[in-house]
């Protein structure tokens, strides 16, 4: 029974900065996306006293435990994921969202994942794909909903200019905008 199950996985401590709400914030900090008042990257002194802060206690060895062990990954994971995309528009000639790519991505790992199991397999995996579909969803509606204030916006900077409403209109019929 022992060796179906990970008990080390019990005595490792849960990963602080991805389990808070911060997350986001320090990952662009570590990364140098995020600057100080100078335009310097945050230093790890700084980064932790800010997350304090705003409440979250965190070590050196843990916020650089969680930028070799999670974000990294997270980053090395995009940057592959981009060259598959970039391969697959050189391959096929279509062009394809990032998003859209990598749903397309997790969606066929899932369903060979799938074709794979045996039905006592506890199917933690699945809630990760499951969890990664979410949050490229929601992406998606995000880019979706700017997309559309950014269009309107635009069409009315057109009409300040005196463009006409059949243009306008002609210009969502291109770019299949329904009234």
């Amino acid at each position: 029974m022992s060796d179906q199950y990970d008990y080390s996985a019990l005595l490792r401590p849960k990963c602080k900065v991805c389990s808070s709400q911060l997350r986001q914030d320090i990952d662009l900090r570590l990364m140098g996306k995020e600057t100080d008042d100078d335009g310097e990257r945050y230093s790890y002194d700084q980064i932790i006293d800010w997350a304090a802060a705003h409440g979250l206690v965190i070590s050196k060895a843990g916020l650089s435990r969680h930028k070799s062990d999670h974000l990294m990954p997270d980053v090395l994971g995009a940057i592959e994921a981009q060259r598959q995309v970039e391969a697959i528009a050189q391959a096929t000639g279509q062009t394809l969202g990032m998003e859209t790519a990598f749903l397309n991505m997790l969606t066929n790992k899932a369903m060979r994942k799938l074709g794979e199991q045996e039905l006592a397999d506890d199917g933690k995996w699945l809630g990760t794909v499951v969890r990664g579909i979410e949050v490229l969803l929601k992406v998606k509606k995000q880019e979706v909903a700017f997309s559309k204030e950014k269009l309107e916006e635009a069409k009315g900077k057109l009409r300040t200019n005196g463009v006409s409403e059949d243009t306008i209109r002609m210009m969502d019929e291109l770019l299949g905008v329904k009234r």
